[in-house]
């Protein structure tokens, strides 16, 4: 028997008590006026005193009522009158239709896997990169909420770097692999802590589906904060990780970095900003990229909300930072099917 509708709330049912207690009352109407429960059922949660125990109620009835009625429950939650009131429900992946629902990564595993930060702060040639700290705190923090090892390394030469990314690709394991980057960066690439350069193919190559083969099938996930090019924009008070520009404190990712969607399956690769342009760093808080990443993952995350969409957000979230520079981050995405990553509490 087809139970996607029903599956669908149990899966996000802790999302759906969190959005709709702030509406229970108007929630329910709704309910009771498309007849999907009792009128005696509708007096019996109206008199549950508190609201978040009523929506709980109110989900299990439905629930209980099986697969159809929670197809018109959904289908209720997604008309406008709902949404005017409740608009933290639009486009989340609820409303997905399961008849083309794309598959999702299976996230089960405890560890889920590891999450490898390496960040360059002190260099031999190049300025010092103030705030970094605060990026790699931060992501530490969030990955291990999330379920994952974490794996710090500072100041990493050119071949450091290569050496332990290569190292690590022949043992990791696990759901998922993560690799935060945090440093200098030139046209051809990323900078080590001795200015050699490495490129964001020898960060990826280690992982891919010849040369490690326990993450075949698995998502791999790469998140860059470094330069991009040396395009002027006005200045503001942040630093740069231009290894040219050691005076301003502004921080860029490079021109031609040459990334593309790789042949390989399952990667994801975000970086702070677009070809040719600085991205900000402050030196008290961090990069507005990172910073905002791990704002969003521990926003969105519990709520069952796909990493693609996630990143969608920091996009937005960073394009309305600054007031005489602006910043742009993309991401390049060879993933085939959606990534979910909830902390293991949730579940």
């Amino acid at each position: 028997m087809d139970k996607k509708f029903l599956q669908r709330i149990q899966q996000y049912k802790v999302f759906l008590i969190d959005t709709l207690t702030v509406e229970a009352e108007i929630i329910l109407q709704h309910v009771q006026q498309a007849k999907l429960i009792t009128q005696r059922d509708y007096r019996n949660l109206s008199d549950i005193p508190e609201r978040e125990k009523r929506v709980i109620n109110l989900l299990d009835k439905l629930m209980g009522k099986g697969n159809e009625t929670c197809r018109q429950f959904i289908d209720l939650l997604r008309q406008d009158c709902v949404l005017e009131n409740i608009p933290t429900l639009k486009d989340h992946v609820i409303f997905d239709s399961p008849g083309q629902e794309v598959s999702q990564y299976k996230i089960a595993q405890i560890p889920r896997g590891v999450c490898v930060i390496i960040n360059n702060v002190h260099f031999t040639t190049l300025s010092e990169r103030s705030g970094s700290d605060e990026d790699q705190k931060y992501l530490a923090k969030v990955f291990r909420w999330l379920g994952f090892k974490v794996v710090e390394h500072r100041n990493k030469t050119a071949a450091e770097m290569k050496n332990l990314l290569e190292e690590l690709g022949k043992t990791v394991d696990g759901d998922c692999f993560v690799c935060c980057v945090l440093s200098h960066g030139v046209k051809e690439g990323v900078c080590g802590s001795d200015g050699g350069v490495v490129s964001v193919d020898e960060i990826r190559e280690p992982f891919n589906g010849i040369t490690c083969k326990n993450l075949v099938d698995k998502p791999k996930l790469f998140f860059i904060q470094a330069c991009r090019g040396t395009k002027n924009q006005y200045r503001v008070r942040v630093q740069a990780d231009a290894p040219e520009d050691g005076e301003s404190e502004m921080e860029v990712d490079g021109d031609d970095f040459d990334i593309t969607i790789p042949a390989d399956s399952d990667f994801l690769i975000a970086r702070s900003t677009t070809d040719g342009h600085y991205s900000y760093r402050k030196p008290d808080e961090g990069s507005w990229f990172i910073q905002s990443l791990c704002r969003n993952l521990e926003e969105h995350c519990p709520l069952g909300t796909d990493i693609q969409t996630i990143l969608l957000c920091v996009n937005n979230d960073v394009s309305r930072q600054g007031v005489m520079s602006k910043q742009m981050p993309v991401h390049e995405v060879a993933m085939r099917k959606k990534l979910i990553l909830q902390p293991p509490m949730t579940h």
